[in-house]
This record gives structure tokens, C-alpha cells and sequence, in this order.
């Protein structure tokens, strides 16, 4: 057996690696097997995926992969459009959506879903009646969520949405609303992404409340050990004690960071050339490692503070809000960040004697996401939780980052000075992705 077949990020579902951590599967079973729809969600690269994957094969899916750009009817089209079925739509006025539909596959064959869906409706109608109620459902939209319900039920699939953060949270929410209806037609959808907060869609729409399956997916050191105790000993690898304590603290009770490291600590140690068990303790295969890793995140976060600071630039009014904001995260103590989050009211306290409200940092934090998909932080670094008023890192390998990556931040740099000089010919609008008029 490989490295490659047992740890990094990537590695499929099945390997030896991974690790049933409080009995998730079955709770994932039983979650498809009830009449709710499943939420999975918790911080990035937390194993979301695996679990998904382990219980829900892909020949049972149709998977629709949520971007910055999709709304909550064009992921309705594309789980059509996997089932053969063609959507066209046109929009006029707020809540006017007409459109048509068409099947991309031959519509008599004995396997296809519109041969189902017209046998299904021409049980006990006559010709005449048959004809024209089929025109009648062929001529709906993705409007009318009862005959999209129909087609995904014949498809004989569970519909799921892989990273749902991505959407806009109006079009979040806009699901959510959607999403009673499709459970009282017999649909049920999986919906995975990355948020901290339990009972997400709930909180979108109140009428959700006792039809999702919250699971929030976290790590213990317990379970990240049994990771690599499991992955080692497949590749008859054993690490001492000291070694294992040092990389489950790396890893910030993250298990794709864990894989990371584990992977980059076998390639260190030429795993791959034994064939007999080998010992490695704390030494020079751990410091290369964690500069591997580090440096491999230096892209996406150092990134991440450019662009920020780049997107402040671009802002007419509230730059001096997010610049002290970012300012304050990125030197936050590991506790804070880890556990509990940044208070607003202690994250103001640390901006000084700025002339800041607390509400102009509450509106500044409440479009903080909608600012990190306008400057392309995917997936995003931070998150604002309003229900308990704390700024929450999404992404725990920026702890490790920060303490092995030596990062530069831009306002650590001599001749650092912010100003909304781009404001004017470049301007960044965050209202467009809180509009609620957009279907």
C-alpha cells in the first residue's frame, strides 16, 4: 500500500485512514433513511465529503456543485439537467419566472424519465385528456417545485448540494423556502457546506424546525489519533507517542490537516521505499513536514489578507471598519479563534480610540462573507455568527499557518498605507449580493 492510498487530502473515502468518529455513519444512515432532509456542515476540509460519500453512493446521487455564481433555480436546472431533463428559463418582473422543459433523452424509450412520467399520468385519462395533461406538465418550471419533486422521484436518486456556502445567502435562503414544499412532495435533499452554526437551514426558515438532520462535524485528539494509528499501520509505520501528540496539535482538531501532515511526514521518511515496520519519532521528518504544509498554504492566506486589503481599497465608505477587523483576527490568540470566537464587543475594544461604533462594526460583519466571495476567498477564511455576536474562524489551518508559515501581512510591511483610491474606478458593490429581489 501507498501513502497515496492512505492519507492527504483527496484520498478516497475507503481508505484505511479513516475513522467512524462517534458512530457517524449510522447516524448518516439513519438520517436517509428518515423523511428529513440531512444537513452536514462544519468547519473546512473537516472529512463533510467523506462522510457524504461513504454513506450515499454516487450512482444514488445527483450532486450539484453550488458556486459563487448559482442561484437557487439554477441548482434545480443542473439536477435536472443530470436526470435528462432540459430547462429553459426566462424572467420577467420580481416573482415571474415562466420557462420550458424538454427531455435530452428519447422520450419512449421503456428507461426514460419522461416515459415514467407520462405513464404515471395517463394511469386513468384518455387520449385526449392524457396529451394534454402531459403538455400541461411538460410546459411548467422549475417554479412549480411539485413537478420538479416528480422528476427527481423518478429518478430514484437523492438530490445532493455540495458546498451550499458558496450560494449568496439571499439564494440560501431562497432554498430554504423551497425546501418545505420539496419534503412534503417526498424529496429530500442532502445539503453539505461549511458554516459554524448549528440548525443553519432552520434559521433560514423557520417551518424547517423538526424536518433537517443537524450533523456539525468536529474532531476530538482521541479521534485524530485513531487516524493515524489507523493510516500508520497500514503502511507499517509506527509513531511514538511524543509524535502523535505533536501532529494532533498541529492540527487544530482539523482532519484534513492532519492527512496533510501525515502524508507530507511519510514522504519525508521514504515510507513508500520500506517493506518492513519502521519507527519515527519527533526529528527532521516532522520540521520538513510542517514547512511543506505551511508553505503549500501561503498562497491562500496570504492571499487572502491581500485581497482583503485590495477589496477595502475598492470600498466608498466603511474601509477603516475592515481594515482593524482583519487586523484584529489575524493577531487573535489561538483560544479565541478556536473555541469560542472573537466577541464583537472585545473585537472593538482591541480597534482603540477610532471613533468606531458598534454598529457600524455589526454592518461591516454582516456583508464580511459577502466580501469574500467579491474578492474570491474560497472556501472563506472567517465568518460573522449573529445569533451570539462572534466573528468564527471557518478554516483551522490558518492557526497552523500562522504559527509555522512565518506569514508577512500587509500592514506589517514599512511602507503599508490604506486608502479607498480605488474606489472610484474600481468600486465594489456588496449590496448586489444582498439583493433580495433576485430570484
Amino acid at each position: 500500500m501507498k501513502v497515496a492510498d492512505v492519507f492527504g487530502i483527496g484520498v478516497a473515502s475507503n481508505t484505511p485512514a479513516y475513522v467512524d468518529r462517534g458512530d457517524l455513519d449510522l447516524v448518516f444512515s439513519r438520517a436517509l433513511d428518515s423523511k428529513r432532509h440531512v444537513s452536514i456542515h462544519g468547519g473546512s476540509k473537516q472529512g463533510k465529503t467523506w462522510l457524504r460519500q461513504k454513506g450515499l453512493q454516487p450512482k444514488a446521487s445527483i450532486l450539484v456543485q453550488c458556486t459563487t455564481t448559482s442561484k437557487a433555480s439554477t441548482v434545480l436546472e443542473e439536477a435536472l439537467s443530470q436526470i435528462g431533463v432540459t430547462v429553459k428559463f426566462s424572467k420577467s418582473g420580481k416573482d415571474s419566472v415562466t420557462g420550458s422543459i424538454a427531455s435530452s433523452v428519447d422520450a419512449e424509450a421503456g428507461n426514460s424519465l419522461f416515459a415514467k412520467i407520462k405513464a404515471s399520468l395517463s394511469a386513468s385519462v384518455t387520449e385526449v385528456e392524457e396529451r394534454e395533461t402531459l403538455e400541461h406538465f411538460l410546459g411548467q418550471t422549475v417554479a412549480n417545485l411539485q413537478w420538479v419533486a416528480t422528476a427527481v422521484k423518478f429518478s430514484g436518486k437523492r438530490l445532493v448540494l455540495e458546498d451550499f456556502h458558496y450560494l449568496p445567502e439571499i439564494q440560501q435562503e431562497v432554498f430554504a423556502s423551497w425546501m418545505k414544499a420539496l419534503g412534503e412532495y417526498g424529496v429530500h435533499v442532502v445539503i453539505v457546506g461549511v458554516w459554524p452554526r448549528d440548525h443553519q437551514m432552520t434559521y433560514f426558515n423557520g417551518d424547517l424546525d423538526g424536518r433537517v438532520d443537524d450533523i456539525h462535524l468536529t474532531w476530538s485528539d482521541d479521534d485524530l489519533k485513531r487516524v493515524l494509528v489507523a493510516g500508520t499501520a497500514a503502511l507499517k509505520v509506527k509513531l511514538t507517542d511524543s509524535l502523535v501528540a505533536a501532529l494532533v496539535q498541529d492540527s487544530y482538531g482539523n482532519v484534513g490537516l492532519i492527512q496533510r501532515l501525515a502524508e507530507r511526514l511519510c514522504h519525508a521518511a521514504k515510507i513508500d521505499e520500506h517493506t518492513d515496520w519502521v519507527t519515527l519519532d519527533l526529528g527532521p521528518e516532522l520540521a520538513e513536514a510542517r514547512r511543506v504544509v505551511a508553505d503549500q498554504m501561503r498562497g491562500r492566506f496570504e492571499k487572502f489578507a491581500s485581497n482583503f486589503v485590495r477589496g477595502m481599497r475598492r470600498m466608498p465608505e466603511g474601509l477603516v471598519v475592515y481594515l482593524h477587523l482583519l487586523r484584529a483576527f489575524t493577531a487573535a490568540d489561538d483560544a479565541v479563534l478556536l473555541h469560542q470566537g472573537f466577541d464583537t464587543r472585545a473585537l472593538l475594544s482591541e480597534f482603540g480610540d477610532q471613533n468606531i461604533r458598534q454598529s457600524d462594526l455589526t454592518q461591516a460583519l454582516d456583508r464580511v462573507q459577502a466580501l469574500q466571495v467579491k474578492i474570491k476567498v474560497s472556501p472563506p477564511v472567517l465568518a460573522y455568527e449573529a445569533a451570539s455576536r462572534r466573528v468564527v474562524l471557518l478554516d483551522r489551518a490558518f492557526l497552523f499557518f500562522r504559527r509555522h508559515g512565518t506569514p508577512v501581512w500587509p500592514w506589517d510591511e514599512s511602507d503599508y498605507e490604506i486608502t479607498n483610491d480605488l474606489a472610484q474606478s474600481e468600486p465594489i458593490n456588496l449590496d448586489e449580493l444582498l439583493d433580495v429581489t433576485t430570484p
